[in-house]
């Protein structure tokens, strides 16, 4: 007879055994994740933009460039109509990434000086920089700057030492103190150092009491278990990496990604035992300040405030410090020429209510940022602690309200020529009016209407935008079947952008495949993968045209690129049956040409 267990509790299954550390409790922003993460640029280099891995497109198109350029002609003019425009013009991208946003500053000024009448793009030097040698030599290797040749200087540069560049032709060593006209840069600010801190402020019968912490970061390999398949190293030696105070010793850490989490928490601590205390309680004051305007609903919510039961209420402040954004930019108006300016473009919150927020940092791809604090960069620009002028006035546009990106224009002189043309060069409207068009002809793409007016309509306000172009001309090609159309468009986004417009490339080739140029579509697919080494379609393109031509061993390499490289496998049947065809076809003649071999006599009579 069988036992009655009925009655009895089934036992709890086991806790999972706890994930190994590789780095202990630190603080968010000098963590091994956050390490990691700007380890991956060195090792993706310009692959992690043109992926999309970290998103850039937003920023890439032209008219962000185009702006740029427009305020640095405005500025130019002032300076030279006050008799201080020096004759040498200077003026440097920080984070350059690919380099197309700096590419259409330059096409863009070349032209306004040119319909202009001045010479000042023949005065230009424009120093092209970034904090990884790796996207440096990848402009250099792509010949993305060639188009200015004679105007443009590649070279590393640390975004927090920003006065010396070290260049990439001779390995020299630069200093741009008071050289500098304008510097310009574009998500950069977002990977500096910072931190996150908490104020727990207090009411009760013992007055006002405030208690501040910091998040605290442990980062463990959460999926050890699986590590085997993913690489030969142990726990151990990841954990003797992680150790390791070289950024190279680390680098194999980054394709394991998947692998890393992170374990946060709150941390006490004594803002006067850490550096930068002052300005994080100023900074948790404005914030109160500007949320003591909303009206009371929002204002409690802001605060996260609560009441227990002994009546004693509490208010949490929460404060993004942006050191690491902070002192760039007071590095580099040190740099500058003392009426010269910076400009540029991040994420981030800009008003008090949107300051008192735990923001995290986002992870693109093995990339990390985290949103710069716009409200307090502002603040402590514009604030000195004698009562007299800050360091720069900031000029944001205006109508700016909540956007997610913001624009900046910073200078410690007036220039209210400059000031006037970046207000109107970056007003919201024109973004938010070209997000408009582009979301409304997808629309029309969606609905079979009539998809090339409404982009013709979005070209109208960014004509040079080679994303944008690229894209009509994807929609000309399969849509509404115009190849004379589709031809125009794609090869003038490849004219603007021909070293990193991977799937314009591709679309061409599909346009010349399909007219019959073969040839002229294996020149296309081949650049295609030439510029994102990732596209798995351009390699299963490339098998087909090598099949075509009877190349079966390229054809085999081609498709098993294709096979390794399709991570969502989208098209991994086709890439298989392309593979196990090429593969049949080059067995064929493999054993053809033994056969042949063999039989084959020198010299046999007829």
């Amino acid at each position: 007879m069988a036992a009655d267990t009925s009655g009895l509790t089934p036992p709890e299954p086991p806790e999972p055994p706890e994930p190994p550390v590789l780095q202990d409790w630190t603080p968010l922003t000098s963590c091994l994740d956050w390490q990691i993460g700007q380890i991956a640029f060195q090792h993706r280099g310009v692959q992690a933009f043109t992926t999309q891995e970290v998103p850039n497109l937003i920023n890439q198109g032209g008219l962000s460039a185009y702006r740029a350029a427009e305020v640095l002609f405005a500025h130019c003019g002032e300076l030279e109509a006050a008799g201080g425009l020096e004759p040498d013009i200077q003026c440097m991208e920080l984070a350059i990434g690919m380099g197309v946003h700096a590419v259409q500053l330059l096409d863009r000024f070349k032209l306004l000086c040119a319909e202009g009448g001045k010479d000042w793009y023949d005065r230009l030097t424009f120093w092209a920089t970034d904090g990884t040698p790796r996207i440096v030599q990848d402009a250099r290797d792509h010949g993305v700057f060639d188009r200015h040749a004679g105007h443009v200087a590649l070279g590393v540069c640390n975004a927090l030492a920003p006065a010396t560049v070290q260049r990439l032709d001779d390995g020299s060593h630069v200093d741009l103190t008071g050289r500098l006209r304008g510097v310009f840069h574009t998500y950069l600010l977002c990977v500096l150092p910072a931190n996150i801190f908490r104020r727990v402020r207090t009411f009760g019968d013992g007055g006002l009491r405030d208690q501040w912490s910091v998040i605290m970061a442990r980062t463990v390999l959460r999926h050890h278990d699986e590590l085997s398949k993913f690489t030969a190293l142990t726990v151990s030696h990841l954990q003797a990496l992680a150790r390791s105070d070289s950024a190279s010793d680390k680098l194999p850490l980054a394709p394991l990604y998947a692998l890393i989490d992170l374990d946060l928490a709150l941390a006490p601590v004594e803002l006067a035992n850490i550096d930068g205390g002052d300005a994080i309680a100023q900074i948790a004051e404005d914030i109160q300040q500007g949320v003591a305007l909303l009206p009371e609903e929002q204002r409690n919510i802001a605060n996260g405030v609560s009441t227990d039961a002994n009546g004693v209420r509490t208010e949490e402040t929460w404060v993004l410090h942006s050191a690491g954004a902070v002192h760039s930019l007071e590095m580099t108006l040190g740099v500058l020429r003392k009426d010269g300016f910076i400009l540029y473009r991040d994420y981030g919150p800009a008003t008090a209510g949107r300051a008192n927020g735990n923001h995290l940092y986002q992870h693109y791809g093995s990339t990390t940022a985290v949103g710069i604090n716009h409200f307090a960069i502002d603040g402590h620009m514009q604030r000195s602690r004698d009562g007299g002028p800050g360091l720069a006035a900031v000029t944001a546009p205006p109508g700016e309200g909540e956007a997610s990106i913001k624009n900046r224009f910073v200078s410690a002189a007036p220039l209210p020529t400059s000031r006037a043309a970046f207000e109107q060069a970056y007003h919201p409207r024109a973004f938010d009016d070209l997000e408009a068009a582009v979301q409304f002809a997808r629309q029309e793409v969606q609905r079979a209407g009539e998809a090339m007016d409404a982009y013709r309509k979005a070209l109208l306000i960014a004509r040079d935008n080679w994303a944008l172009l690229g894209e009509a001309g994807e929609v000309a090609l399969r849509k509404t079947r115009s190849p004379d159309l589709a031809h125009m468009l794609l090869t003038e986004a490849l004219r603007i952008n021909p070293w990193y417009n991977t799937r314009t490339w591709n679309n061409l080739g599909d346009l010349f495949w399909h007219t019959g140029e073969h040839e002229r579509a294996r020149e296309a697919y081949e650049k295609a993968v030439h510029a994102n080494p990732e596209y798995y379609r351009g390699y299963l393109n490339l098998a087909d045209c090598w099949l075509r031509r009877g190349e079966y061993d390229k054809a085999v390499e081609a498709a098993a690129q294709a096979v390794a490289r399709d991570l969502d496998g989208s098209e991994m049947e086709r890439s298989k049956r392309v593979l196990d065809e090429a593969m049949k076809r080059l067995q064929v003649q493999r054993e053809l040409a033994h056969k042949w071999r063999r039989e084959r006599r020198a010299g046999t009579p007829r």
